[in-house]
């Protein structure tokens, strides 16, 4: 049996800190309380925070590693383990590594098989044991893709898949209601205005043909894995209607104020991005999390495209909005884990998994000092 303690903690529980002590005995939390340990050979935090291990169900970190320059085709399993050490370091010890599924104009020349063998990697035994993070899969499904079904078909029955997402970035709705704003972010793409004016009307003639019979092919599909099913850039009430009679869970980074009130009111959860929290706002000019926190409307943060996003972003809230430390650790911990109907991880808690961080605050910024994965060092 293996065991050891911490003392000294600043213990962030689900609705206060305690200052104490924690004993872990293979791999789980038996033992917490707000005293010192009894073990002499305790390890001391000196007054640090002791926090679960984050939990991101969204993070587009890996593809960044697969491809990590335009036309560069790095090694995989070497792109695979810098992520990994990214993740930790960031102090996520449960990640969704989110891939794109269906082609769509300006995805990159040969994304699917680059995704499809990141699924491939993660999938192997002996790679997942030299990782440290536990790795799983969030699907994003493209449904005004044409061969969304049919890419989504090469994942189906890959046991790492916990998160499906229904998603469609045509301009003109969504995340891209504003055009404008669609054109902005995609004029590095060093079209000329009428190969501008060209894709914008392929995409919109593609959602047309395809979005509504994909999205309910994508819906069944999921349903029939019992795996969380969200909603991508919910903008209308319209948008939450059709997700609630979907019998969809989640709505992922809602758009507007109005839709995250509805799907609160529709009994779904609702995430947002760290990063929107760390700059004040969405980088699209859609809703700011910060405003979805002032109306008790926000369950959880994932990473989206920067790692440490969610731990700056838990520890920032409190100054930023109307809410405590453990309030704000709930949307990286907790929060999560309820999303994905993980009653094993995202507390501290007697007889929970030990995915612990010990966390350094100095200037105002949170350092992750020390990792466990379900009791083992790992950071």
């Amino acid at each position: 049996m293996t065991a050891f303690s911490l003392t000294n903690a600043r213990i962030v529980l689900e609705d206060n800190v305690m200052t104490g002590s924690l004993t872990v005995e293979d791999g789980r939390i038996t033992d917490i309380r707000d005293s010192a340990a009894h073990h002499k050979d305790a390890i001391d935090f000196e007054g640090d925070y002791l926090i679960p291990g984050l939990i991101d169900v969204h993070t587009d970190n890996l593809e960044k590693h697969m491809e990590p320059r335009p036309g560069v085709d790095w090694p995989a399993l070497p792109g695979l383990f810098s992520h990994d050490a990214q993740m930790i370091a960031g102090g996520i010890t449960t990640v969704l590594n989110a891939l794109s599924i269906g082609s769509f104009h300006g995805s990159k020349p040969g994304r699917r098989h680059t995704l499809l063998r990141a699924a491939t990697l993660l999938a192997d035994d002996k790679n997942r044991r030299d990782l440290r993070a536990e790795h799983l899969l969030h699907l994003r499904c493209e449904v005004s893709s044409p061969d969304v079904v049919d890419a989504l078909e090469e994942y189906i029955g890959n046991p790492l898949i916990k998160m499906i997402s229904v998603m469609d970035h045509t301009p003109g709705q969504r995340q891209w209601r504003n055009v404008d704003k669609w054109r902005q972010f995609h004029s590095k793409d060093g079209l000329s205005e009428q190969q501008m004016l060209e894709r914008l009307d392929a995409m919109k003639e593609n959602q047309d043909l395809h979005a509504n019979p994909n999205r309910v092919e994508v819906v069944k599909r999921c349903h029939h894995l019992g795996v969380t099913l969200a909603s991508h850039d919910d903008t209308t009430l319209e948008h939450i209607a059709e997700a609630q009679a979907e019998g969809i869970r989640v709505s992922e980074f809602p758009c507007t104020l109005d839709a995250a009130k509805a799907a609160r009111d529709a009994g779904m959860l609702t995430v947002m991005g760290g990063p929107n929290v760390v700059m004040g706002g969405s980088h699209s000019g859609n809703v700011s999390a910060l405003e979805l926190v002032e109306h008790d409307l926000l369950d959880g943060l994932a990473s989206d495209y920067v790692p440490s996003s969610m731990l700056n972003a838990a520890f920032h809230l409190p100054e930023r909005a109307d809410i405590t430390l453990p309030q704000a650790i709930r949307t990286v911990t907790s929060g999560p884990a309820d999303m994905l109907n993980m009653a094993d991880r995202g507390r501290i808690q007697e007889g929970l998994r030990a995915d612990l961080l010990r966390v350094h605050t100095t200037n105002d910024a949170p350092v992750v000092v020390t990792v466990w994965r379900e009791g083992k060092r790992v950071h």
